[in-house]
């Protein structure tokens, strides 16, 4: 998409439909006017257990108006068995050989936790040298298949794993200089509770500082007691939306808006917030 396409440009995940889906998909985005979708789990799962369906999906897709704008290949990259962190890693590589045949050579992941019972929950162990040994050797992994088959590796960082800052965040980019390696655009996973009291400063300094690394922006919210709390659907939290859409709006027009944690018949409803907030900006 050019910065001179009309925007927003808006879409969602795929997980609200599962294998042999397409269809329906198709209809329910066509229904609430998405335009790009983040493909992941059983729709995901179906393409990479036969990479012959990837073309006919693709076409089906775009045929209609909805373009796959990245895939959602999210794994843990420090888990604690080694025997799933290297089937998430395997995982990756598979989404990042075949990305491109997507149209848009995407693959996001988040990195992951140490925290044995859940992916979504902090661990002191997170912050140790023998984790962060353990995500760097992971993603130079991935990088070289990343730079083999021309796709492009995505970081969502999140505050109860390993990436759970803005400075983690820069930090890791200067260790890995590669185009390769880009920024899921989510400053909502990173708002923890200790920035709630200066959350504007916060969000415009995120987003000044990694501005030219994003590949897709997501759509959500935080909870009142902070990102490691809870996350709810757009509109129902404390973010500060309007500084994120005049950012988008202003500076990554380019970006498609990908809504999450929201039930999918909530969509127009988002989508009638974004068209809301956007006309309160100045133009």
């Amino acid at each position: 998409m050019s910065a001179a396409a009309p925007w927003p440009r808006v879409g969602a995940f795929s997980y609200d439909f599962e294998r042999g889906e397409l269809d329906a998909l198709i209809d329910g985005f066509r229904r609430h006017g998405l335009t790009a979708v983040q493909l992941g789990r059983g729709l995901l799962d179906e393409a990479l257990d036969d990479p012959a369906r990837i073309a006919p999906m693709r076409a089906a897709l775009a045929a209609n108006g909805i373009e796959v704008v990245g895939l959602a290949g999210y794994r843990n990259l420090v888990a604690v068995g080694a025997d799933a962190r290297r089937e998430g890693i395997a995982f990756l590589r598979r989404c990042l050989e075949v990305a491109a045949e997507f149209g848009q050579p995407v693959v996001a992941t988040e990195t992951g936790t140490r925290n044995a019972a859940s992916d979504w929950q902090s661990d002191p162990a997170n912050a140790s040298d023998e984790t962060w040994a353990l995500l760097d050797e992971a993603l130079g992994e991935l990088l070289v298949v990343a730079e083999r088959h021309g796709a492009i590796l995505a970081l969502e960082g999140y505050v109860n794993n390993v990436l759970a800052t803005a400075d983690q965040l820069a930090a890791l980019l200067e260790r890995f200089p590669s185009p390769h390696l880009a920024v899921v655009l989510d400053p909502f996973n990173y708002l923890s509770r200790d920035l709630l009291p200066e959350k504007e400063r916060f969000v415009s300094g995120f987003l000044d500082r990694f501005a030219d690394r994003f590949v897709i922006a997501h759509l959500k919210d935080v909870s009142a007691e902070g990102a490691e709390s809870a996350t709810p659907e757009f509109g129902q939290g404390v973010f500060p939306h309007r500084v994120y859409l005049d950012f988008l709006r202003t500076r990554r027009p380019d970006l498609p808006i990908i809504l999450e944690h929201l039930p999918f018949a909530h969509v127009p409803a988002a989508i009638r917030l974004i068209h809301a907030i956007a006309g309160e900006m100045p133009a």
